[in-house]
């Protein structure tokens, strides 16, 4: 049994039901969304963890604010918590 399956039940609601409603229903995120939430609350609160391009190269660009993502070839450095947060901060954040 799934995730929003138990969620479907444990609401009372239709088996073929939009799991949509639900989760606006019950206040709660979807996994997907509670992972970048994490995500992004990690990298606010651990902000010295990383480097942005000015502190990596000293020159004053269009991205200087922006956090420096590392080169990494390894695809278990790729996916971990603090390569894959910058990532996604980058892209969702705005400077």
């Amino acid at each position: 049994m799934g995730f929003p399956n138990c969620k479907k039940e444990l609401s009372g609601a239709e088996p073929r039901a939009s799991c949509r409603v639900m989760f606006r229903k019950l206040e709660t995120l979807p996994v997907p969304c509670h992972y970048i939430l994490s995500l992004m609350l990690f990298i606010v609160d651990n902000p010295n963890y990383f480097q942005t391009g000015l502190e990596i190269h000293g020159l004053h660009t269009r991205i200087k604010n922006q956090l420096f993502i590392p080169i990494a070839k390894l695809t278990i450095v790729q996916k971990g918590i603090t390569y894959s947060g910058i990532k996604i901060y980058v892209c969702l954040a705005i400077f």
